[in-house]
């Protein structure tokens, strides 16, 4: 049986309370588990499909792919901790994952720990990417009549976070990344316009090639504004795509 790592974290803490003279309440017992194994299964059945779905567990949190992908997360009470100066209670963050196919038919469905993969490749710890290995996201060679478009956002120097950005091809929304991901596309050669926070470039696509585009985010309190947005030397963006994850697209 798969033991959450949060659970594993509680039971070491639980242990040490009652010598603190601390009562634990397993609260867990009292709340249900939305994705538990029999509220699953008839996403397994033949028919299911996204208004099943919807039925079972409502609106996702988030989607991807052209809503391929549906996300869920829930937070559950597991152990509550009364002490005399006040009162703690530890959680289980738990995630689910519904794959549809082109038909709006389910043909994958996971629950996982919050920071965990699905067996698929899909991760999700605050941000959602695909594992480079396992997930289906696997970059090739761009075709004589194509480029390959390689989309990141830099890290800023501590203690300034970069956050998320979304990236828009010739006007069209592709996706976020934040430090940690990038996003991969193809498109045809030519101009190809590329925007980024409140910037935007015209860079060249040139068939066959490859083309890495860098965001940086500008050192302010606003979410919206960009620092800089340009192309960066082909052997910087690939030292710099080999440290990332890539991201699912919208």
């Amino acid at each position: 049986m798969r033991v959450p790592a949060i659970l594993r974290t509680m039971l070491v803490a639980v242990m040490a309370l009652p010598l603190a003279g601390c009562l634990v309440v397993p609260v867990g017992m009292f709340t249900d588990n939305p994705y538990a194994k029999d509220k699953l299964a008839p996403l397994l059945g033949l028919d299911a499909n996204r208004s099943l779905v919807r039925q079972k567990f409502g609106d996702p949190a988030y989607t991807r792919d052209n809503q391929r992908y549906w996300f869920y997360t829930n937070q559950r009470a597991m152990v509550g901790v009364l002490a005399g100066t006040g009162s703690a209670v530890f959680s289980d963050n738990d995630w689910l994952l519904v794959e549809f196919d082109l038909a709006g038919k389910v043909v994958f469905a996971e629950t996982r720990d919050f920071k965990q993969c699905t067996s698929n490749g899909i991760c999700f710890n605050g941000a959602i990417y695909a594992d480079p290995v396992k997930g289906p996201i696997h970059p090739l060679p761009p075709k004589d009549h194509e480029c390959a478009v390689y989309l990141y956002l830099e890290k800023l120097a501590w203690p300034l976070v970069a956050g998320a950005v979304q990236y828009s091809i010739n006007g069209k929304p592709v996706g976020m990344v934040d430090s940690n991901s990038y996003q991969f596309l193809t498109n045809p050669q030519g101009n190809i316009e590329i925007s980024a926070y409140d910037l935007k470039i015209t860079a060249k696509c040139v068939g066959g090639e490859r083309l890495y585009i860098r965001a940086v985010k500008k050192a302010d309190w606003s979410w919206k504004t960009g620092e800089d947005l340009a192309p960066v030397p082909l052997q910087e963006g690939e030292q710099k795509i080999r440290a990332r994850h890539p991201a699912l697209p919208d």
